[in-house]
């Protein structure tokens, strides 16, 4: 393709050399470019892709793409008279130039089917599971992209980020829409918004499921946490949307709304689509969805009540594509589990484990209530919280443990570069309660601290009765843990199982009787 087809729409600045030159391929990654592509140089959170245009040159680059301002150097001289047979394209903002190629060089492939975006702090993945099980029980050939992985024609990516990159998300739709794909179903996260790597994106559909205290290190504060997630409603002209009017945020959204077609949800709030006669036990959910298109009996294997608000939010998204409520409750059946999300660990134990994704003090405190619609013993809590990221939820998810759980084990989640015992020092503030009385600290004593997640999953495990429940939260489907040095192998549904599996052996052993010889 013609650099000049590439760059249809984009805002340029300068540019240095033919725009007829053909182009192979599109790279923001210098160690992957290759003879004959297209190179453009993106500033990440991290590092700077402007630092590795000599690079990307040497490997091949026919043309170079950098933003206006962030060049320095000898590349400065070589874009005002290049000498070489390289175009050198300077873009006002090159997240959105790449966004933009991207969606231009893969021939805009969101047009060709009708994509899904789901946003909103907790429950995108679950919801994203529901419709698309909705969607495939009507036949629909389906995408599905977000925080487990990426899946397609009964191909499965493994996820690197929630809403994947620009470039490698208008890849994923054009594999989706030549495998015959008529939806996607998305999850988008407020980074994906921020940094533009939705733009050029068309959605037919957004849905929005609440917001709580995530990602303020990125964001800075709750507003513009906020702002960041109402972009997908304001500047994407979508058609049809589904909020969540329960949410005082989705209140204040769904009030700038202009799309052909909205739903609200809900079961306090008077909704479009709101569940009555709910009952919630350890077999899962029933309720009555009452809807645009009569009542429906919902019955589900997913556990509490922020999974209802999951399924109605699924509810509202299938009405609004015209499916029938026979085949909406027929895919919210179908769908038993969703990997990491409450997800029970059975080794044939007489306790309950639970594995679940939750790391927020809000999720935490949806996946705790949860649990205590159960019949049960005790609630036994293991958490932590991730290094590197918003430090401001750390008490926030310390408070919640000890509130909603009988007994709470403090651990390390992704440490990243910061020392784990300084994290948990930080969550355990949370639990601490200023005393006017006393004028001291006064601790609540139902918790302890390990700092190795692995011994405070045994621990948990080891000293769990009949009856009990214990629930793992933080890390979900990840199989791995992230220190400042290293990232290892680390899947707390493995590490659960192994350690039932020792617990039982122990127990046995503990009960064996010997058989005293005859007299």
């Amino acid at each position: 393709m013609k650099i000049q087809e590439i760059f249809k729409e984009v805002d340029l600045i300068n540019v240095n050399g033919s725009m007829e030159r053909e182009i192979s391929s599109v790279y923001y990654d210098s160690r992957k470019v290759d003879k004959g592509s297209l190179f453009v140089a993106i500033k990440g959170l991290k590092s700077d892709g402007h630092n590795y245009l000599g690079e990307a040159i040497k490997r091949g680059a026919k043309a170079v793409v950098v933003e206006n301002g962030l060049l320095v150097g000898d590349f400065k001289s070589k874009i005002r008279n290049p000498k070489s047979e390289i175009t050198y394209i300077t873009v006002r903002d090159s997240r959105k130039a790449l966004a933009l190629i991207s969606a231009n060089f893969y021939g805009h492939p969101s047009r060709e089917m009708s994509v899904i975006g789901i946003t909103g702090t907790n429950g995108k993945t679950t919801i994203s599971y529901l419709i698309n099980s909705i969607l495939k029980v009507n036949g629909f050939k389906t995408g599905l992209i977000g925080t487990i992985d990426y899946r397609f024609d009964g191909e499965i990516i493994p996820s690197s980020h929630t809403t994947p990159e620009s470039l490698d998300l208008q890849q994923l739709f054009k594999r989706i829409a030549v495998s015959g794909g008529k939806y996607c179903v998305m999850e988008v996260s407020s980074h994906s918004l921020e940094l533009d790597r939705v733009y050029g994106t068309r959605f037919e559909t957004g849905v929005f499921t609440n917001l709580t205290q995530d990602h303020l290190d990125f964001h800075g504060n709750l507003e513009k946490y906020f702002f960041a997630k109402a972009r997908l409603f304001k500047e994407y002209g979508l058609k049809k949307v589904v909020i969540n009017i329960d949410d005082p945020y989705g209140r204040r959204l769904i009030k700038d709304i202009k799309a052909e077609r909205a739903l609200t949800y809900g079961i306090k709030e008077d909704a479009d689509v709101k569940a009555d006669d709910i009952n919630i036990s350890i077999n899962g959910l029933k309720f009555t969805a009452n809807t645009p298109i009569g009542k429906l009996n919902v019955e589900s294997r997913l556990l509490g009540m922020h999974n209802v608000y999951n399924i109605l939010a699924s509810v509202s998204t299938a009405i609004l594509e015209g499916l029938s409520g026979e085949s909406i409750i027929k895919g919210i059946v179908l769908l038993e589990t969703v990997p990491g999300r409450l997800e029970g660990i059975n080794e044939g134990q007489d306790f309950t484990v639970l594995v679940d994704y939750a790391h927020t003090d809000d999720a935490l405190k949806n996946v705790l209530k949860a649990a205590r619609e159960i019949p049960h013993n005790r609630i036994t809590i293991v958490f932590g919280c991730g290094g590197d990221r918003d430090r401001g939820k750390r008490p926030l998810m310390g408070k919640a443990a000890v509130k909603y759980s009988d007994f709470a084990i403090i651990t390390s989640d992704n440490p990243r570069s910061e020392e784990p015992l300084k994290i948990i020092e930080e969550i355990e503030k949370g639990i601490k309660q200023w005393s006017v009385v006393s004028g001291q600290w006064s601790v609540d004593d139902r918790y302890i601290k390990i700092s190795d997640r692995k011994e405070a999953i045994e621990y948990a495990i080891n000293n769990a009765s009949k009856g009990d429940i214990v629930i793992i939260a933080g890390k979900g489907h990840e199989d791995y843990q992230i220190f400042k040095d290293k990232k290892i192998h680390f899947d707390d549904r493995e590490v659960a199982r192994e350690a039932i599996r020792k617990y039982k052996v122990k127990v046995e052993v503990k009960n064996f009787t010997q058989p005293q010889p005859k007299p």
